[in-house]
């Protein structure tokens, strides 16, 4: 009787089918580390997005731009028109998009340190636009709101809204006074501006009127990044490690424990529960609680991380020295599915 308990069949294909759980649950797990993909380039990479869920761009120094056709498998180098800094890159739509660019130390003469680049060919072509009255003051970001309003801000607090004819920028006062670094907006025409000296300004119509929040908290941080995700909530992230995150839209925030003290750049969240921050020498943090709990992912590169962004289920994080980092995400991690986003 043994001996025909050890050779039952039965027995032998629940032992198989044990096996085979294990081999694909770790392969799950594998398949949920970052890893670098080589695109044959150095270059300081700044900004990434994906317009649909097999087009995608990236862009940096010296007029670098990659683009993508499949979804990020494979990255291809556009031709260079320009060596210029690119620092941004968003489209409204397939065709039309706008690039933040910074002009060579070198050859910029007495003109405006940043400029634009506008398409309304899919890429093809770009044509130069200046900002109003802009001097020698730095744009850091361009901000892009849900009814197709737009918004520059940057150093010292200035301030451009793009005209309806979408093509002049024009100079707006504010009585923001710090370098302003990041901006997103949410659900519900809720946003969100940070930046220098703790600043967080938040909108609660879409970006036409905006109001300084309130920090629990080192409120001297200067804010890199921050991102909303649901009905409500935010995350700002920046130097020291610092994470604040708000669930009312906004108005107030409070810290969360990042576990590091390296610089923070970049944030997203795929869900409620699941987010990802980067920051300098390679850190990348992960949250699978909303924010609860931290914790530092195993570093793939020792470089600073400029951008995070996911289309679908796959993560891409961008950086100095060529570092473009790939992540497919678990099946164990718990929450939503993620959709194909883009970054304001």
């Amino acid at each position: 009787m043994p001996a025909l308990k050890r050779n039952n069949p039965l027995a032998i294909a629940a032992s198989i089918g044990l096996m085979v759980l294990f081999i694909i649950s770790l392969h799950s797990v594998i398949l949920a580390d970052w890893a670098r993909q080589d695109t044959h380039s150095f270059a300081w990479y700044k900004d990434i997005t994906f317009v649909t869920k097999d087009r995608g761009w990236i862009v940096g120094t010296e007029g670098v731009i990659l683009s993508t056709d499949n979804g990020g498998e494979t990255w291809q180098p556009r031709a260079r028109f320009t060596t210029d800094n690119f620092l941004q890159i968003h489209f409204t739509d397939e065709y039309t998009g706008w690039i933040l660019c910074e002009r060579n130390i070198y050859a910029r003469g007495n003109n405006p340190i940043s400029y634009l680049r506008k398409t309304t060919d899919g890429g093809r072509n770009w044509e130069k636009i200046e900002f109003e009255n802009i001097g020698r003051e730095r744009v850091t970001r361009l901000l892009f709101g849900p009814d197709g309003r737009a918004t520059a801000f940057g150093e010292g607090g200035i301030f451009y809204k793009l005209q309806e004819d979408g093509v002049t920028w024009k100079k707006y006062q504010t009585a923001i006074h710090f370098l302003l670094m990041d901006g997103a907006y949410g659900e519900n025409s809720l946003g969100a501006i940070v930046g220098a000296g703790g600043t967080i300004m938040f909108t609660e119509d879409g970006g036409l009127t905006w109001e300084k929040a309130t920090l629990m908290g080192d409120y001297e941080a200067r804010f890199n990044a921050v991102f909303f995700e649901g009905k409500a909530g935010g995350w700002a992230v920046g130097t020291a490690g610092h994470i604040f995150h708000s669930v009312g839209g906004g108005r107030l925030w409070r810290p969360q424990n990042s576990t590091v003290t390296a610089d923070l750049n970049d944030v997203y969240f795929t869900s409620v529960q699941n987010g990802w921050a980067v920051g300098d020498n390679g850190i990348i943090v992960r949250t699978r609680d909303g924010g609860n709990t931290w914790y530092d992912e195993k570093p793939v590169v020792s470089h600073k991380i400029e951008r995070i962004a996911f289309n679908g289920d796959t993560g891409f994080a961008i950086g100095m020295g060529g570092t473009l980092l790939k992540y497919t995400g678990s099946a164990n991690d718990p929450g939503t599915k993620p959709t194909m986003m883009r970054r304001n």
